[in-house]
């Protein structure tokens, strides 16, 4: 019911490392018992102890189970972010959000000491919230429906997590959210050319090679009843299944180099998803339109599974 593109972490390393590193951080932390050691306090964590490193601990792990699979979810389905922004500069937008949140949330420790608010809860709220933040703006409906007379869209179910989060320590993790949300926001914002940054390939590349071993699916191993009964396919059906195979390979040869015939694009529906992808060229969106028949809501899907 979510519309994230493909299955897996297909074209999302970035997504994919997060996703291990803080799902392996919160089992250890459950595990030995420190779950203690990532929460953040001003006082005594930061004014006594001065123990600063708990600024970068904090984001890299929930410490309760619930938490812990509504920000999975939330991290597996936003992968649609990455594929629309590119690993670098979805590796750079974490980075500075997890940076903008953290100096809000100290903001929000210091103002709020007078109010009795001193907890920052563990968790890596500040990227989950930057990026629901930039979902709900880039990211089109796919399709709606109606429950007793209300209009729902797909994209409620992801806001359906983030509120889960929202409330899981209130008021703490809403401030931490809203924390996060603020810091999108400023992102969104373009704030000192921050949308131009780009993290190094080289260090993405490494760290994706070192971690999808961990998801990478096992191998499928044939039977001896599997083989037997390949062996009494007749030659006429193993035939016809080359011929299938090869007419759908020249089909979507075909479709993609624009050499079957499609119908003409409404250049109301170009300007549409001209909109919504700023950056991709009118030949790009043209070309979507046509894989998906000219349907809108396809088109934008194909252009965010396939970012230019």
């Amino acid at each position: 019911m979510l519309s994230a593109g493909p299955s897996g972490f297909y074209n999302a390393p970035v997504t994919k490392s997060l996703f291990l590193s803080i799902g392996g951080c919160s089992l250890l932390a459950s595990v030995f018992h420190i779950k203690t050691s990532f929460h953040l306090q001003l006082i005594p964590h930061l004014t006594v102890h001065h123990q600063f490193w708990r600024l970068l601990t904090s984001h890299l792990a929930f410490t309760n189970s619930s938490e812990a699979l509504f920000g999975g979810l939330v991290f597996y389905h936003l992968r649609v972010i990455e594929r629309h922004f590119g690993p670098s500069k979805y590796a750079a937008f974490l980075l500075v959000s997890t940076v903008l949140s953290t100096l809000l949330e100290l903001g929000a420790l210091v103002s709020g000491t007078s109010l009795g608010f001193n907890y920052i809860p563990a968790g890596p709220y500040g990227m989950i919230f930057a990026s629901l933040y930039q979902y709900h703006k880039i990211i089109p409906v796919t399709y709606q429906f109606r429950v007793f007379g209300l209009t729902i869209s797909d994209k409620a179910f992801m806001y359906a997590f983030g509120v889960q989060l929202l409330c899981s320590q209130f008021p703490s993790s809403t401030i931490a959210g809203a924390c996060g949300i603020l810091a999108g926001a400023m992102y969104r914002s373009d704030l000192g050319n921050i949308k131009r940054w780009r993290f190094p390939d080289p260090i993405i590349r490494l760290a994706s090679k070192l971690l999808s071993p961990l998801l990478s699916a096992s191998p499928i191993y044939r039977t001896s009843v599997t083989t037997q009964e390949q062996s009494r396919e007749t030659p006429t059906a193993r035939v016809n299944q080359q011929q299938q195979a090869q007419t759908m390979m020249r089909e979507y040869i075909d479709t993609i180099s624009g050499r079957t015939e499609q119908p003409g694009t409404n250049e109301e529906d170009v300007g549409t998803l001209q909109a919504m992808f700023p950056e991709t060229t009118r030949e790009a969106v043209v070309r979507a339109l046509q894989a998906s028949n000219n349907d809108v809501n396809r088109a934008a899907q194909y252009l965010l599974d396939n970012p230019q």
